[in-house]
């Protein structure tokens, strides 16, 4: 069904720059637009278009890849970042008509609580639909589920198999809830080619004003310690979904380089892959 997979946004939920933020990472974004970031989607090509998590930049996203008309919405989870879009759905903007929605029963659950997506399924601007399908795998992974649970989506085809986790609590945790010891051997018992892999902070220590331990996610120090270098015939990883105060929106950064000299990638908005 699809055969090209477009990285249309690389930040964290809430985008860069954050509101509210006035550090040099969101200072820098708000003078030069060219810094400006995303929250994470992707766009799905093929005989139709789908997308991947809709954000509030959705009409700038879909603008990148010709504004082509949507026919589904895959969702990992529900965190705001990843489903607030849902509004530009409704009759105030596009007035959409039976937009397919695929996400899990518990975020199903969550969208009939809220009472403004609650009218989009009753006005029929979307519908719920299967959340798998032949080509689309979602693998449950542990990420604050209070509310709802998270899940990795594994995009199968003919050229690539490809992983996209946006999103984890702790490598420890992920790894016991799958059976294996170490990221690399998961990711290949699954046939990923290309992992699009949660990026999100740089170390633990990042977050001034906050306590980052209340905002799990695997750093990305941790990430390439445990993957160690890259080897020939290696699989692709690419970090996604950065925080506005990750240091690798900078590609001449100490930390952006260090990624690349260790043979692994940070991903860009635009980045096509072949499926």
């Amino acid at each position: 069904m699809y055969n090209k997979i477009t990285l249309l946004g690389n930040a964290q939920d809430a985008g860069r720059p954050q509101i509210g933020c006035t550090q040099k990472c969101c200072d820098d974004a708000r003078k030069d637009f060219t810094l400006v970031r995303n929250p994470v989607s992707l766009g799905l090509h093929g005989d139709q278009f789908g997308i991947v998590e809709i954000t509030r930049c959705i009409s700038h996203q879909l603008g990148r890849v010709n504004n082509p008309k949507l026919s589904e919405i895959w969702l990992t989870h529900a965190h705001l970042g990843h489903i607030e879009g849902l509004g530009q759905l409704g009759k105030e903007a596009l007035n959409s008509k039976n937009i397919k929605l695929r996400c899990s029963d518990s975020v199903v659950d969550y969208v009939m609580k809220h009472p403004i997506w609650k009218k989009l399924v009753i006005r029929n601007n979307i519908t719920f639909d299967k959340y798998f399908s032949d080509e689309i795998i979602p693998i449950k992974v542990p990420h604050r589920a209070q509310d709802f649970d998270t899940h990795a989506l594994l995009f199968r085809g003919q050229n690539n198999n490809i992983l996209f986790l946006p999103d984890h609590d702790t490598w420890e945790e992920t790894l016991e809830s799958v059976g294996y010891d170490n990221p690399k051997d998961w990711f290949i018992s699954l046939g990923a080619s290309i992992v699009l892999l949660d990026g999100t902070f740089w170390n633990v220590d990042e977050l001034k004003n906050r306590v980052q331990a209340r905002v799990p996610h695997p750093s990305v120090s941790e990430t390439i310690d445990l993957l160690g270098s890259r080897n020939e015939g290696d699989l692709r990883i690419i970090f996604i979904h950065l925080n506005h105060t990750n240091p690798l929106h900078y590609p001449d950064s100490e930390e952006y380089l260090k990624v690349e000299n260790m043979g692994w990638e940070i991903g860009y908005e635009g980045m096509e892959f072949e499926l």
